[in-house]
């Protein structure tokens, strides 16, 4: 019988070799692509055998499936982070994008892999794009439940904000992702935004 602690250590240890594919896995697709990107290289980037990369993932596919559902909370995380206190439909959409460039510069990698998997013939592994999909209403949900009031004193329709906040966001990824300037992209995002609310 394993003893209590030895028990805990081996899951540690699993759970750490589980973050150190995924961290892998998201170097290496950066870097080579999706299609390009081999098993044997994750395994070497990860300091692990081949053979412990298929223990956890059955293939290459599965890894993929796994590490966009890993992914799809820190795409998400602290973009409405400084929000709460604001009472400015602009401020709040400026803080936005400001939050959305700021998580690309920290982590350009994640930004790139997603953007891979979801432009994937498909949209990506069905699970994974589940799992993706209800992160992003989530987070949509969030962004109305904290501009609803404001924009009612504006007469300005939550949807049509929400949709459009969405959507440029994703512009704006898709633009930091093509190799645009982050700080250009801050003041067009400043303007346009402006320029919609007006």
């Amino acid at each position: 019988m394993i003893q209590l602690p030895e028990r805990r250590l081996r899951e540690k240890q699993k759970e750490e070799r589980y973050a150190a594919i995924l961290q892998a896995a998201l170097r290496i697709f950066a870097t080579k692509g999706l299609q390009e990107a081999t098993m044997d290289e994750i395994a070497q980037a990860a300091g692990l055998g081949k053979g412990t990369i298929y223990y956890y993932f059955a293939s290459k596919e599965a890894l993929i499936e796994e590490l966009l559902c890993s992914l799809a909370d820190q795409y998400f995380q602290n973009l409405l982070e400084g929000t709460d206190a604001l009472k400015d439909p602009l401020a709040i959409a400026e803080r936005v994008m400001t939050n959305l460039l700021g998580h690309y510069t920290r982590q350009p990698e994640l930004f790139q892999v997603m953007q891979m998997i979801l432009a994937a013939p498909g949209g990506g592994p069905p699970r994974a794009r589940k799992v993706f999909a209800a992160k992003h209403r989530e987070w949509l949900a969030r962004l109305k439940d904290e501009m609803a009031e404001l924009l009612a004193a504006r007469g300005l329709s939550v949807e049509s904000f929400v949709d459009f906040i969405g959507t440029y966001a994703h512009g704006l990824l898709f633009a930091a992702v093509a190799g645009r300037d982050i700080e250009k992209l801050k003041e067009e995002s400043g303007r346009v935004l402006r320029a919609f609310l007006k």
